[in-house]
């Protein structure tokens, strides 16, 4: 198992040159791996999604994890997402500019970040898993007409606060809008595009919509999810939905 390097004087000095390149080791598959490729993607960094990864080597032997890489060849280790996430954006100008900032942007965040890992993954993916038709069915009806409402009428409520400008924080794009953005994307992945867009669209969140329009419209971000790469991890993560939930795939 990789600990930590605490060459704390040394290593913020290193995060902080220029021509560093990243990896990000995660399955090859979408979920749980979308919103820090997506940080990267949006940045425009010179980053590479790693997939054989050896989760008994890794600081807490779970993945994410991210590789720092400096020209030199040094490498520095990041595990865990939100620490990874909030890292990359603070890296590329994308959190907040004063305390406060950083604190709203952390909330919502905080917010798509737990939907995306409780309600998605684990109180609608997993704990459905292998029950029948019929509480397969209440489980996805509870999802979307609960969780993925409530978050959406509280995250719109939020937008149209800051005027429906497209952004969650002041009028840039920050972590809040990135991490949105890829929730979606990954929910959408699993529980259907279709199903997400009844609660999700123009007429009933447009500032949702908006926010996710101003993201994937960065020609970097565009480029990332219009790749062959990405396109080949649409493939794994849909066999992967498929076999735990074959009632959610085409």
């Amino acid at each position: 198992m990789k600990t930590f390097d605490l060459d704390l004087e040394g290593n913020s000095k290193l995060v902080a040159s220029d021509n560093l390149k990243y990896t990000v080791g995660y399955f090859a598959m979408h979920l749980g791996g979308t919103s820090s490729r997506g940080i990267l993607a949006y940045a425009d960094a010179d980053w590479t999604p790693v997939y054989q990864v050896e989760k008994s080597e890794m600081p807490f032997e779970f993945i994410p994890v991210l590789t720092v890489i400096h020209p030199d060849g040094k490498e520095l280790v990041l595990a865990e997402n939100v620490a990874i996430d909030i890292f990359l954006a603070k890296q590329f100008g994308l959190h907040g500019q004063n305390a406060w900032e950083e604190a709203l942007i952390n909330s919502f965040y905080s917010s798509s970040n737990t939907m995306f890992f409780q309600e998605v993954m684990n109180n609608f993916f997993w704990e459905s898993s292998g029950k029948s038709d019929e509480e397969k069915k209440e489980y996805l009806d509870k999802f979307l007409n609960e969780q993925l409402q409530k978050w959406a009428r509280t995250h719109e409520a939020h937008l149209e606060n800051n005027r429906l400008n497209g952004h969650y924080v002041g009028n840039r794009t920050t972590l809040a809008d990135i991490r949105t953005t890829t929730l979606l994307d990954a929910t959408e992945k699993i529980v259907g595009k279709e199903r997400i867009a009844t609660i999700v669209n123009e007429t009933r969140t447009p500032g949702i919509i908006k926010v996710r329009k101003n993201v994937e419209s960065k020609p970097s971000y565009q480029s990332w999810i219009t790749s062959e790469e990405y396109k080949k991890l649409d493939v794994k993560t849909a066999s992967f939905i498929k076999s735990q939930h074959p009632e959610l795939v085409d």
